[in-house]
This record gives C-alpha cells, structure tokens and sequence, in this order.
C-alpha cells in the first residue's frame, strides 16, 4: 500500500516544502489526508488520477490543513468529475466546510455530490474501509481539536500499518493509536531547545518524537510537519529523534513514493 507526502511543512510553506498534507492509495481507492496548496496539481504531480480520489479526511481546523478544498472541489468540477467527494472531519471542523460550500458556492456549479460525515472525538473510531485498507481516528493533544489516524492495510499486495500523529504535542492516546505500527510518521515542529513553545503550541520537538517512537515500539518513524526555519536543517531533526529511538528516522520526500512493508 504505497503512500506520499503532498507536503511536509508546518503552517508557513517554503519553496522547497509546502504544507503538510498525505495521500494513501490502492489500486482501487485514493484518500487524502488534509488539504492545502493546490491539491489538484499535487495529485497529479504525485502520479495519480484526480478523478479516483473518493475521500478526504480533515485532521483539525486550522488553515494550512484545510484551505485547499474550494480550490480542489471547483477543479474536480470542472475536470467532469460525477461521483461524490465524501470529506470527514470532526464536529468542530464541519462548519468551516459548511461554510466553503456557501461561501462559493461550489455544490450549485459542479455536477458532483460533496458528502461531509462528521467524525466523533472516540478512540479508535473506524473513519472509513476503503478498497485494500481502512482508517480509523484517534483524538490527539493540539491547540484545537485534532485526530490522529492509524491506516491498516490487508490486500495481497499490501500488508502493514502506518499512523499519522497529526498536529499533537506527545500524548498518551497518540501512543496507543501507533503501537507496533510498521511507519510512525510524526510531526518535528521543532528542535528540542524550543520545547517550551512546541507545548505551548500543541506541537512535538524532534527528541520527543522519537521518545514517542519508542514507547509505541514502531519500526521505523518519519519526521514532518518541520516549521519554515527548519527546512534547510532537518538532519538536526533527525539527529534528535536518534537519540530517543534506535530505529531508522527518515525525512521524507515530497511526490516521493514509500510503503508500509519496505
């Protein structure tokens, strides 16, 4: 079950890494995780269809992980895009779609349905089955209301788990949502001398990361989500999360392709 990064910066973009955003994908079903930039061009840039994307899951209200849906809804509109967009999100998120749709108003001008399901703050909750994999939620430690997601994948050519922390500071939930998992991919706003304001701001410091990776006994941890400082020093990130995990630590690529069994 291959996934990428459609971005791995934190709130402020820089030219070489955009806002934090993912896509999992089969050979059947596409789901984004958060949206920003321009979603559509991404998708296409990553190798895939548009038009094969059947859902989008919104982590938590904050701009840099949401502005990009009027823009990816009007272009699937106007691409002939037919079957619904089916988009979840938590109840404090949904008036900010609700509010989209009125705002543009995408749903009176695109031959398509966009369907909002509202996701509960319960642990473990099951947010969709797709072909191949599903999705479940789990409430993190943010500066609003935020999910984690744990993405299991049971197909012949994929087998694996791989969970996203989303914006969380470290926290007892996160923990037991990535236990054993094969991929822990974790946000590192910050270095570990900025500590103090990583927990001010409901983020993770790339020392903490990795002391979260060894608690949840994954097998390997990608670092995302770096503030715009940080971009040029990411090995710095790195550098922190090995001396809390003794497993690999990645930085990943955008547009790059991984997967849960390599």
């Amino acid at each position: 079950m291959p996934f990428q990064f459609l971005g791995t910066s934190g709130a402020v973009p820089s030219a070489a890494r955009d806002n934090t955003a993912l896509v999992f994908y089969s050979a059947e079903d596409t789901v984004l995780v958060d949206c920003s930039g321009s979603p559509y061009q991404k998708i296409l840039k990553a190798g895939l269809d548009p038009m094969r994307v059947t859902s989008l899951i919104v982590t938590h209200r904050h701009v840099d992980h949401l502005y990009g849906i009027p823009s990816l809804a009007h272009n699937m509109g106007l691409a002939g895009r037919r079957a619904p967009l089916h988009i979840y999100a938590l109840p404090e998120t949904l008036p900010i779609l609700n509010g989209f749709l009125d705002l543009f108003p995408l749903e009176e001008k695109m031959p398509y349905r966009i369907v909002l399901h509202e996701v509960p703050p319960k642990e473990g909750y099951p947010v969709l089955q797709a072909q191949g994999f599903r999705i479940q939620s789990t409430p993190v430690k943010h500066g609003a209301p935020n999910i984690g997601l744990r993405v299991e994948f049971a197909s012949p050519q994929e087998r694996g788990v791989v969970v996203y922390s989303g914006d969380t500071s470290p926290c007892p939930s996160l923990i037991a949502l990535a236990r054993g998992a094969d991929i822990l991919i974790h946000e590192a706003t910050f270095l570990h001398s900025d500590a103090a304001r990583a927990a001010s701001d409901g983020h993770t410091t790339g020392y903490q990361a990795g002391e979260v990776a060894t608690q949840a006994r994954v097998k390997r941890l990608f670092l995302c989500h770096f503030e715009a400082r940080l971009h040029d020093h990411v090995e710095d990130l790195r550098r922190e999360a090995r001396q809390t995990y003794s497993g690999p630590v990645e930085i990943p690529g955008e547009f790059q392709e991984y997967r849960a069994s390599a």
